[in-house]
């Protein structure tokens, strides 16, 4: 009958607007990325000097270049969270882009005297897209006679504090020697990906509920006239942070680490929205530029700068412009 079907077509207008709702439903923004060990133990890396140290670096050009499983990997991985909702950022195009912008900023430069940065093309990427989570993966390919298998690792990062919050190890079963990566690779993820993704999802819930996590580091620059024992109106500098951090925080968390002097204060555990007014996605600088942390210092005639130290972190300069 008429009604009949006119009742069929809008249960099947309801279930398909309920599904499109549940496909649109917040989830956390992704990066898939090789951890630290692979490139290491691959050897992928570079030797750089910092301030007179050697320290080994990741080679993502090099890596990406001779190594055709890595990106195999990755997209992999990643397009196995795209089919389930997730947005993902291929950190490789968004290195590329970054390292083009660079060399044309370079070539603009007409001095060319300019410190490098010391902030990691990684670091860059980080702050630009401002993935909620990053998932280290590393994986190793073991050989069992006429069969291999591959045994993979992922570590769920929140890419502020990159505390692991949700890791996962799965082996796949033994196959013929022929079969390709990316085959066993999705078999030993799919038995344990359902639970990584909801342990993703807890995670991320939970964000939203009590918001993002930061640090705040303050130092005292060395010719500043103020350090934070100076008075400022009826109490210290120290105390007039303290009180400002608890007032622009999320429910006024963020606890004072022990060991604070005159020259310098760390802040963990401060709480912040994970968007702003407006809707755009909110780190730790954002933070201090959207509840005006520097205008409040320069109320109290305290000079100060406010750095960004990444995406979950920054560091306040009293006494630098």
């Amino acid at each position: 009958t008429l009604m009949k079907k006119l009742f069929l077509l809008f249960l099947t207008f309801l279930l398909v607007s309920l599904n499109g709702m549940a496909q649109s439903a917040d989830k956390p923004e992704l990066m898939v990325i090789p951890s630290d060990n692979w490139f290491y133990s691959n050897g992928y890396f570079k030797t750089v000097t910092v301030n007179g140290a050697q320290k080994r670096l990741p080679d993502w050009e090099r890596a990406f270049t001779e190594n055709p499983d890595l990106n195999n990997v990755l997209t992999t991985i990643a397009q196995m969270f795209i089919d389930r909702g997730f947005t993902v950022t291929n950190v490789w195009d968004e290195m590329k882009s970054l390292e083009e912008e660079a060399a044309e900023d370079m070539a603009m430069e007409a001095d060319g005297d300019g410190d490098a940065s010391s902030t990691s093309t990684l670091d860059q990427v980080l702050t630009q897209i401002k993935p909620d989570i990053k998932l280290e993966i590393n994986w190793q390919v073991n050989q069992l006679g006429f069969q291999k298998s591959v045994f993979v690792n992922i570590d769920g990062k929140d890419s502020y504090t990159n505390k692991t919050i949700a890791p996962m190890q799965r082996q796949s079963d033994g196959m013929p020697s022929s079969t390709q990566l990316t085959i066993m690779l999705k078999q030993a993820v799919e038995g344990g990906f359902e639970q990584l993704s909801n342990n993703l999802m807890t995670y991320f819930t939970s964000l939203s509920q009590k918001g993002r996590e930061i640090r705040m580091a303050v130092r005292v620059t060395q010719n500043s006239s103020v350090d934070l024992f100076s008075s400022v109106g009826s109490t210290r500098l120290n105390a007039a942070i303290q009180d400002w951090v608890r007032q622009h925080s999320k429910n006024g968390t963020g606890t004072l680490a022990p060991g604070s002097t005159k020259n310098k204060m760390n802040f963990r555990g401060i709480k912040i929205p994970l968007q702003d007014a407006n809707g755009v996605k909110m780190d730790a600088s954002e933070w201090a530029r959207v509840e005006g942390l520097e205008q409040y210092l320069k109320s109290l005639n305290v000079p100060a700068r406010v750095d960004n130290q990444g995406l979950g972190s920054i560091i306040v300069r009293i006494g630098a412009n």
